[in-house]
């Protein structure tokens, strides 16, 4: 995934719309961009909607309210076992939240297996440290989202052009998620107008290692899509790659050179995942 579009549970008409944008997935949203007092009516519009549209091969998650609110454990159950959907958990700070909303999920896997997805949002100090703990948890645990807001908020610190203060947090989230072996997302880009500044932040994150950048504005979807995607030159240069160490393998030699640089199996592996991500 590249694109991860957060839309507001509570608008039917907004989610029947992004079903024909150009992410890669949508996180129907009822934690943050939901009012208190919408909470409940939002919760049951996400659930009747996954229930009646079909979606086509969108991606889908749900980003449920904490579960140390009122509203939290009632929205992973109104919402699981409901098609494949996922859960994005927010402000995980160990593995309890984790083991709670699997077993949830478990116990409404009509398919025997578990299938459903998981993504945690580390969003707080205690996040950031127990990241790895967080992503290990959970064969369901596909993914660990950087939330810079929140975090921000919490050190106190106040975000410049690019966010360096907070570069060793956000490596340190990839790194955990790296170590586990699931996926890495970056968090939005706030300022809606500035494209120059989203393309800048998502080509940082990707430069980083980051998979992809949840999004808060359909505007933003095609600088991501681009930014966290193949190019030609990458593109052209994999195959490059792999018809060289192909035919290497042929001769029975497992290294080559080639412009000058030494190409071994770590590089076929880098360009056939380039080419796999290219396909997709």
């Amino acid at each position: 995934m590249r694109s991860l579009l957060y839309v507001p549970g509570v608008s039917e008409k907004m989610i029947l719309k992004a079903r024909d944008l150009a992410s890669d997935a949508l996180i129907l949203d009822l934690e943050d961009a939901i009012a208190p007092e919408q909470k409940i009516e939002a919760r049951a519009t996400v659930a009747r909607l996954l229930g009646e549209v079909d979606f086509g091969d969108k991606q889908l998650f749900v980003r449920i309210n904490a579960l140390n609110t009122s509203y939290g454990f009632e929205d992973v159950c109104a919402v699981a076992g409901l098609r494949a959907v996922g859960i994005v958990i927010p402000k995980v700070e160990g593995a309890y939240d984790v083991t709670t909303v699997s077993q949830i999920l478990a116990s409404h896997d009509t398919a025997g297996e578990e299938s459903s997805k998981i993504l945690c949002l580390i969003e707080s100090p205690r996040g950031v440290i127990a990241s790895h703990e967080i992503a290990a948890t959970n064969p369901m645990v596909a993914g660990l989202i950087f939330g810079s807001a929140d975090l921000s908020r919490e050190l106190g610190c106040v975000l410049t052009e690019g966010e360096p203060e907070l570069l060793f947090a956000r490596a340190q989230v990839l790194l955990a998620a790296r170590a586990a072996g699931v996926a890495a997302f970056d968090s939005p880009h706030f300022i809606i107008n500035d494209l120059e500044g989203l393309r800048r932040a998502s080509q940082a994150a990707r430069n980083l290692g980051y998979d992809g950048k949840t999004v808060i504005h359909p505007s933003h979807l095609a600088i991501v899509n681009e930014v966290f995607s193949p190019t030609p030159e990458e593109i052209a240069e994999a195959r490059r790659i792999v018809a060289a160490m192909e035919a290497a393998s042929a001769e029975g030699r497992g290294a080559i050179t080639l412009d000058g640089r030494l190409i071994d199996q770590v590089h076929l592996a880098h360009a056939r995942k380039i080419l796999s991500r290219a396909r997709r």
